[in-house]
């Protein structure tokens, strides 16, 4: 008899499919793509958690679009970690919803693929929010922001911004800018640091110390 499926396994992915997750996304959306449009963002790659997240932004050029299946990756390709790209072979990373169990290591590869002062936008459920009401029953267990903005310093990935977005509760989002940190989730905006090459070395200037002609 096979081995039943364990509900907690399959409760993790499946809550992405919920309505109130495809909310949230059309929401990461909203915020994602004009700060896609500002940059150059040929060739990218797209990591979402399920595959009706991932068919639904569209990119202009060339890209990689991937999203959870398992213990791997499916999408454009079939794969797991690491990824299946050369390194500094992309300019810009959408990775949607990391997860406590491989977040390190997917956000070491995010910078090992992204090219010198490529953009990251990461995007996670916020731990401290009212809203994890609706996903942690789920199975579900996701990093701090201050922890993931840890890890995204810690890989070379230079934070540049945090935004707060979704709502509070169920369906309603706070009125006070002071509480936007309970938001649902947050979006980091990261570039990948470039090493500047070391300038020229001075010449010592010598001092002449005999007679001048004159």
């Amino acid at each position: 008899m096979p081995a039943t499926p364990s509900p907690r396994q399959a409760s993790v992915a499946s809550w992405f499919d919920t309505e109130p997750a495809h909310v949230l996304c059309q929401l990461e959306l909203q915020r994602l793509m004009p700060l896609l449009a500002e940059h150059p963002v040929t060739p990218w790659l797209w990591v979402a958690p399920t595959a009706a997240w991932a068919a639904l932004p569209s990119l202009p050029g060339r890209g990689l679009r991937l999203y959870r299946d398992g213990a791997g990756f499916a999408g454009d390709t079939r794969c797991g970690l690491p990824l299946p790209l050369p390194s500094e072979s992309v300019n810009a990373i959408v990775l949607q919803h990391v997860t406590a169990r491989d977040a390190e290591q997917l956000i070491d590869e995010c910078a090992r693929v992204l090219m010198p002062g490529g953009r990251l936008w990461l995007s996670t459920l916020n731990p401290f929010s009212p809203y994890r009401r609706q996903w942690r029953h789920r199975g579900l267990v996701v990093r701090s922001p201050q922890r993931l903005r840890h890890t995204l310093d810690r890989s070379g990935l230079a934070c540049q911004d945090v935004t707060y977005l979704g709502p509070m509760w169920h369906d309603r989002a706070p009125g006070h800018r002071s509480l936007a940190l309970l938001r649902a989730a947050c979006l980091f905006t990261a570039e990948k640091r470039t090493l500047a090459l070391p300038g020229p070395t001075p010449l010592p200037v010598r001092q002449w110390h005999g007679t001048v002609a004159t």
